[in-house]
């Protein structure tokens, strides 16, 4: 039994894997409309995972920020994104959100195998797309999955009225009638 979602067991990758499965996706979607990702824009940042009600596990899990460039004249945005979404839908992926303008394209999708995050979005002044892939928390391979549980609720101090003392401010300014 679970505690609500909090410890089920987290899908196992090791770091090199998750940063594989971003870049194999990137490449994929890349490759729909025959563009190549810039190796020189890839921006990439592991990141220590912590549970919805900020519950934190020292075994090591993490979870991956990863974006690279792919240049493209703005003109053809969107017909590499209508390519890139259709493959998308094809592999299970919900899009979560698409936006076409003239010299503006969008689409966000969510799934595949390893329930990864995907935007695909106009760049800068519309000379490029940036792909930018969030991966759901993984655990490392060979690591016993720690069971957490969320914090306790922070104390509130409570008031405290002293006997003897006034509850209310005494009126500085008997004049003003705003105290």
């Amino acid at each position: 039994m679970t505690n609500s979602g909090k410890n089920d067991p987290l899908p196992v990758k090791s770091r090199d894997g998750a940063e594989r499965s971003a870049r194999t996706l990137v490449d994929s979607l890349a490759g729909q409309y025959g563009l190549t990702a810039d190796d020189k824009t890839v921006d990439k940042e592991f990141y220590e995972c912590f549970g919805k009600n900020h519950e934190h596990a020292t075994d090591g899990r993490f979870d991956l920020s990863y974006s690279i460039r792919a240049a493209i004249s703005g003109d053809e945005h969107g017909k590499a994104l209508r390519a890139m979404r259709k493959k998308l839908e094809a592999e299970g992926y919900k899009i979560n959100g698409y936006r076409e303008k003239p010299s503006q394209a969008l689409m966000d999708a969510k799934g595949g195998s390893d329930n990864l995050f995907v935007s695909v979005e106009t760049y800068g002044r519309g000379n490029a797309l940036v792909f930018s892939v969030e991966t759901p928390c993984f655990l490392p391979p060979g690591v016993k999955q720690e069971q957490i549980s969320a914090p306790a609720p922070s104390p509130t101090p409570e008031a405290r009225v002293l006997v003897g003392e006034p509850t209310v401010a005494a009126n500085r300014f008997p004049d003003n009638p705003f105290g």
